[in-house]
């Protein structure tokens, strides 16, 4: 008797999860929505650069690399140098 108790808990503990788990994707279906607030504008797809690959002056990025901070106030960090990864050779 005791086997068929254990047996029924064990089923009715799975049928709970089953069900738990099949509700949880209840819901609309479709793409995420925006969240609410303003409009994020685009960045420029084109960066303004001399022949030389330097900032045009008076560009975002020539002002960036004057004042340390970009247009919105965010700190800009310098280029750093390329340092090998033991993964490399996986990724090139």
């Amino acid at each position: 008797m005791a086997g068929v108790r254990l047996l029924l808990q064990k089923a009715a503990l799975a049928a709970g999860l089953a069900a738990a788990l099949g509700l949880s994707a209840c819901g609309r279906a479709g793409p995420l929505e925006l969240p609410p607030g303003p409009a994020v504008t685009p960045a420029p797809s084109a960066e303004l650069t001399q022949p030389d690959g330097s900032p045009a002056p008076g560009s975002p990025q020539d002002t960036a690399v004057k004042t340390g901070f970009d247009a919105r106030g965010n700190p800009v960090a310098a280029a750093g140098q390329k340092r090998p990864f033991i993964l490399d050779p996986l990724l090139q």
